[in-house]
């Protein structure tokens, strides 16, 4: 008890403090790529960070809305990223449920730094509890979330993306094809698609601050998923 309670404070105090929480498309072009093969930092609390290099755009899929570009961070060295509010505004798009993330962001979606998954819960559940969505924690990240994209559900993952320190993003999963070494996934963030390396994604989601690949799932499925 006393060893779970000293983590989650350990946690909250990263999160609080961390210099970057978002990621933005700026800070892709600048920073080193070769920061995903430091390794595990801090076992349990920081799993290694994805190298943005692994995040290759593509072309929007086939029957896919357009995605929605994420504003430019504000606050101390841009400690208040919008990736958690421009995640949701392209998951209720999935939904055909319209919602910008400047308006998402001025109604709460927003901690002191970054995103953190309780507002984007609260919000949905306050706002839209049709799409029955929760915060959720699943053991086997990516087999988890390959279920819930073959179910028809689209996912909010938050991983930690190299960088700053403490940095990380928020996307919105949409699909994933392949398998083994040759898997990805299917991202919509910064205004355009991505693929992801599952193994990659899952291992930079595997603990951020402390929480185990922390995601946002939803029990309404939508037919806006890559197949």
């Amino acid at each position: 008890m006393a060893a779970s309670l000293l983590k989650g404070l350990v946690a909250a105090a990263l999160a609080a403090f961390a210099l970057s929480a978002c990621a933005t498309e700026s800070d892709s072009d600048s920073e080193d790529d070769n920061v995903a093969d430091t390794g595990e930092t801090n076992d349990e609390l920081r799993s290694s960070p994805l190298g943005e290099s692994d995040m290759v755009q593509i072309d929007a899929p086939a029957n896919m809305p357009a995605v929605w570009t994420q504003p430019d961070s504000e606050g101390w060295h841009g400690a208040r990223g919008k990736c958690g509010s421009t995640a949701l505004a392209n998951d209720l798009r999935l939904y055909s449920i319209e919602k910008s993330p400047d308006d998402l962001d001025n109604d709460g979606v927003h901690f002191v730094v970054g995103t953190l998954q309780f507002e984007i819960e609260g919000w949905l559940k306050k706002n839209h509890p049709e799409l029955g969505c929760r915060t959720s924690y699943p053991w086997d990240g990516a087999k988890a979330l390959r279920g819930q994209l073959d179910g028809g559900h689209p996912v909010m993952v938050w991983f930690n993306l190299g960088g700053g320190f403490g940095e990380s993003h928020w996307v919105t999963a949409v699909g994933h094809h392949g398998s083994g070494d040759d898997e990805k996934v299917v991202v919509m963030s910064w205004g355009r698609y991505y693929e992801i390396p599952m193994k990659k994604l899952d291992d930079a989601s595997k603990w951020v601050y402390g929480m185990r690949h922390p995601t946002i799932i939803c029990s309404k499925t939508t037919d806006k998923i890559v197949r």
